[in-house]
């Protein structure tokens, strides 16, 4: 889902908060304070159900945080790498930064959420059926039918839903292939946000519950186009399959000295010729670092007869690096994820850079793969 504001630590796992989340925390707190509750709850002044309003939001969220962590539990009992878990407009977003091995693994992550949901749903609506005050039967009776809801419509076949991740596991089995698998539940879930799409937009029209009905069409919307997006990175990869960094790296990519004047780097080096981005490199050939366009842009234009690249570099222990043996599809998700423009290639062992592989050398290699159809 990308970036947002980190609120914290859960064993281990980053909880962020999208800027998005904070439209959908205020519609839901308005629509329970301003509807709901009033008619469940009749008698309140207008600030104690603004405060139940916002305390079940939060209550919510807090179930939807636990589904995200059901999934991330799973992931890393499986070994899996967990990112961190983000709230966003349309709930929460779990980032597993390795995939799954087998179609069990990816089956067993996708349905521990809706799992969790549900059994949260049953247990709150149990909870509220025998206590007897009824703002918390209110409170519970929401929350555990929401939390239902929530569970049950994860599981719709849409990738990249829950229900559509269980869908790619049974295609990778079946199959044997998971681009495949993944192409072809994709494209499930472009179909199924469609249909969303326009069965909200008859809802809006043919009911006085017009933001219900947009809202659905928004959701189907956002799956669509998730699908899309998860489609074409499936092609990526099934054009990238079984090459290698080293295939597509530059041997000899350009290198500058720690100790250079930002200046000299700027006219000698930038300003004549093509390159962006240069390795840093010791004399005795270890990598100290990476300075690219981006770093020169940050430093004041009067600092830099004073400065040297050693001063604005990233260094090497902050930087991204892959081994020339990976597979070029993992220094591209690598890229993306980091946000960087390259990734120097090193040895196993060691600082010795043995090239460069640039975001623009692996699109130009794609795109010549597409048209010749390897």
């Amino acid at each position: 889902m990308g970036s947002g504001w980190k609120i914290g630590r859960l064993a281990g796992i980053d909880l962020a908060v999208h800027p998005s989340w904070l439209v959908i925390a205020f519609l839901l707190t308005f629509s329970l304070a301003d509807a709901l509750f009033p008619r469940l709850i009749p008698g309140w002044t207008v600030g104690q159900y603004w405060l139940l309003g916002a305390a079940t939001a939060f209550l919510f969220f807090a179930s939807v945080v636990a589904h995200e962590f059901s999934h991330a539990l799973v992931a890393r009992r499986f070994g899996l790498k967990v990112a961190g878990i983000t709230l966003f407009i349309f709930g929460g977003a779990t980032t597993i930064e390795t995939d799954s091995r087998s179609p069990r693994e990816e089956a067993l992550i996708a349905l521990a959420g809706p799992a969790s949901s549900l059994i949260i749903g049953v247990v709150l609506l149990g909870i509220g059926a025998v206590v007897e005050s009824r703002e918390a039967r209110a409170l519970l009776g929401w929350l555990g039918v929401i939390n239902l809801v929530l569970g049950a419509f994860n599981l719709v076949p849409g990738y990249p839903m829950d229900g559509g991740r269980v869908l790619r596991a049974i295609l990778w089995r079946l199959r044997g292939d998971p681009n495949t698998a993944t192409r072809q539940a994709a494209m499930v879930g472009r179909v199924v946000g469609y249909l969303m799409v326009a069965g909200g937009i008859v809802w809006a029209l043919r009911s006085r519950d017009i933001g219900s009905g947009l809202w659905l069409a928004l959701v189907g919307w956002f799956l669509a186009t998730a699908a899309e997006a998860t489609m074409q990175q499936a092609g990526v990869e099934r054009s990238l399959s079984g090459v290698r960094v080293r295939d597509a790296m530059d041997e000899m990519p350009a290198v500058v000295s720690p100790n250079e004047s930002v200046a000299d780097l700027v006219s000698d080096r930038m300003l004549r010729g093509d390159d962006r981005s240069f390795l840093v490199r010791h004399d005795d050939g270890g990598l100290a670092g990476m300075v690219t366009l981006g770093d020169v842009k940050r430093l004041p234009r009067e600092s830099w007869a004073d400065a040297r690249v050693t001063d604005i570099m990233t260094r090497f222990g902050d930087l991204a690096t892959i081994g020339p043996d990976e597979p070029l599809a993992d220094a591209l998700r690598l890229i993306q994820e980091r946000d960087v423009g390259q990734l120097p290639v090193m040895e196993s062992e060691g600082r010795l850079p043995l090239g460069l592989v640039t975001r623009r050398g692996i699109l130009r290699l794609i795109e010549a793969r597409m048209k010749l159809g390897v």
